[in-house]
């Protein structure tokens, strides 16, 4: 094992599955369906949008730094 591996229990995550939450811009309120963090570090979610701001694509896949909480 490398000495230098941080082992946490705690998930680092910003949002929770099965919260709302919408894009920075807005126009996209969405519920968070799954998480996970890439080997670079960023948290990616997979959502399932709104009827109304669907647009057609009613799942979407996001980075975690361009949402906020509903």
């Amino acid at each position: 094992m490398n000495a230098h591996t941080i082992i946490t229990t705690a998930e680092p995550y910003r949002f929770e599955i099965g919260q709302a939450v919408d894009h920075i811009a807005g126009k996209l309120r969405s519920v968070i369906v799954d998480r996970y963090i890439t080997s670079t570090g960023r948290e990616n979610y997979h959502l399932a949008v709104s009827a109304e701001d669907a647009a057609g694509r009613p799942s979407r896949i996001v980075a975690g730094d361009h949402l906020v909480a509903r």
